[in-house]
């Protein structure tokens, strides 16, 4: 008996977009189906059927491609995995039915020795076996990444956008400001800072380098680029923007005989970090180095130096500023604040070690 020949699917565009309703979590996703190009094994009844399918009536191809193009898949536990219900990731295992498990889960129902299939009980000889057809299926299943609305263009596949999202260099940070609901990457958050809000910026600082800045009360930024990424003079400010970049916050709080500076840095992982870290909300090996020192006449302190290193607070500000009392805080007396030309300001030197 001859199987019903498969039309051509030419016309269709190589990434058709289609629905994936969520049935537990009453959620409606928009996905991107992906044809793998390389694929050179078809089977003979397939390339029958699209030989066939070239004498198919135009009104058959265009349904048939219309249906492809509006896919909805009306039960997303298809792609979860039936033990641990995540995505199923390749490698994927199934049993000799047909049930599918990922890989860690397989390992652990070997593991307990049972031999069954966890879903129909069926004995497994030589244990579960890979399922390719599923690997592919769950690799062609693509999903817009949830900071598209950040500039991010990746799609990555539907197992994977929780990797992505982890890393993803357009995730979002929050403005600091009062009442302000600005969300947007470093580089938009800087722009946003020098912008609307007037505060103080500065743009050419490569790690591991010591600079001097000048600090008013209240809010205070500077941008870091990578060291071997970043140019030397005008070019350094150009490059700040097209490299991966990150965005420090200094904020110079009045106390009654001093200020308070503390530095923190405003990332868009801080969550991740967190949970690498158990909890510490401390990207590794991310310090500063604060140094104040002034010498000369002056009519209550003819020389004053201090020099701190500590490690930096990083947060996306998504919850605010952090607890003053658990950053580090570098106090500048009030005898020193002000002395030169700008007596609004304290000028400090700064270096952040990687």
């Amino acid at each position: 008996m001859r199987r019903r020949p498969r039309p051509v699917m030419s016309e269709q565009p190589s990434s058709t977009s289609f629905t994936l309703v969520k049935r537990r979590k009453k959620m409606v996703s928009t996905f991107s189906f992906e044809e793998d190009e390389d694929s050179d094994s078809v089977e003979e009844d397939e390339d029958l059927g699209a030989a066939d399918s070239l004498h198919a009536p135009p009104d058959v191809r265009a349904r048939t491609s219309t249906a492809v193009a509006n896919v909805t898949v009306g039960d997303a536990d298809a792609l979860e995995c039936g033990v641990c219900f995540l995505a199923l990731r390749p490698p994927i295992f199934q049993c000799e039915v047909g049930h599918v498990v990922c890989s860690a889960c397989r390992d652990k129902l070997e593991a307990t020795g049972n031999g069954n299939c966890h879903v129909c009980r069926a004995a497994t000889r030589g244990g579960y076996r890979r399922c390719y057809a599923m690997e592919r299926l769950v690799d062609c299943i693509r999903v817009p990444c949830p900071y598209a609305a950040h500039g991010c263009d990746a799609t990555p596949p539907y197992h994977g956008q929780e990797s992505h999202r982890q890393v993803c260099p357009h995730a979002p940070c929050h403005c600091p400001g009062d009442s302000c609901g600005f969300i947007g990457s470093e580089t938009a958050l800087m722009d946003h800072f020098a912008g609307a809000h007037k505060w103080p910026c500065t743009t050419k600082v490569r790690a591991g380098e010591a600079f001097s800045i000048r600090l008013r009360d209240g809010f205070n930024f500077f941008l870091l680029a990578d060291h071997d990424r970043c140019g030397d003079g005008e070019q350094a400010a150009v490059t700040c923007c097209s490299v991966p970049c990150r965005l420090f916050l200094l904020n110079v709080m009045k106390e009654r005989l001093s200020r308070a500076i503390s530095v923190i840095c405003i990332h868009p992982h801080t969550s991740s970090a967190a949970a690498a870290n158990n909890g510490d909300q401390q990207l590794p090996l991310t310090q500063c180095e604060l140094v104040f020192s002034c010498y000369g006449d002056r009519s209550s302190c003819r020389s004053h130096y201090q020099s701190s290193v500590f490690r930096v607070v990083c947060t996306d500000l998504s919850s605010g500023l952090p607890n003053p009392e658990n950053c580090f805080q570098f106090f500048v007396p009030n005898t020193v604040f002000g002395v030169g030309d700008d007596k609004n300001s304290i000028q400090i030197k700064a270096r952040i070690i990687n």
